[in-house]
């Protein structure tokens, strides 16, 4: 899904403005960053206006333009946009081959519930049923960990949490593991709740 936000104009501005909610842009800036016509962007522009996705903000000549974060549908395609763009990096594999013994996976926190802005960090979990050898899985996780964020251009987090570790978070209702619990998106393996029930 996050080819068409690169393959199209008009996506590619409406991608602009997604990854980065907070920020203000201009025509002729949002031109020079996506290297597509200034004729473009403004009828983008005009469009993403009527639609509310974006509003509009005079300042002298200049039209300034930022992401409508209240409207309904940009709330929407924000957390889509945001897990497809984590989907893209195929952290799935990646982690899989720092250890394969890993039986859920999941994205939680700001890019699972599409809050994200320019400052979050993309969040994982990871849940095995042990570290075999924790050096050596903790060196690998940092080069994958590493590896997506030079993919993703974002900083990017993994906890990992073995049966022993994620069963006493859930038995003591730890707050980590209730905030986990009530933000994520499940991208591999058997689930949260109870990961190990096969």
């Amino acid at each position: 899904m996050i080819a068409l936000f690169e393959k199209y104009v008009d996506m590619k501005i409406l991608g602009l403005f997604l990854s980065n909610p907070n920020t203000s842009y201009h025509v002729k800036g949002i031109a020079r960053k996506l290297g597509v016509s200034p004729a473009s962007v403004s009828h983008a522009m005009k469009y993403f206006e009527d639609m509310g996705y974006v509003i509009k903000e005079e300042k002298g000549l200049a039209h300034i333009y930022q992401l409508n974060k209240e409207h309904p549908v940009v709330a929407s395609l924000k957390k889509a946009y945001g897990i497809a763009l984590v989907q893209s990096a195929n952290p799935v594999e990646a982690f899989l081959s720092a250890d394969p013994n890993i039986v859920s996976f999941a994205l939680y926190g700001e890019y699972a519930d599409g809050s994200f802005d320019e400052q979050s960090d993309i969040e994982f979990i990871a849940v095995a049923p042990s570290a075999i050898d924790k050096f050596s899985n903790t060196r690998k996780f940092s080069e994958v960990r590493k590896a997506l964020e030079e993919k993703l251009g974002r900083p990017v987090s993994i906890f990992v949490a073995t049966m022993s570790i994620w069963s006493a978070m859930k038995g003591a209702n730890d707050p980590m593991y209730k905030r986990i619990m009530d933000n994520h998106v499940l991208i591999y393996g058997n689930g949260l709740e109870d990961p190990f029930v096969i």
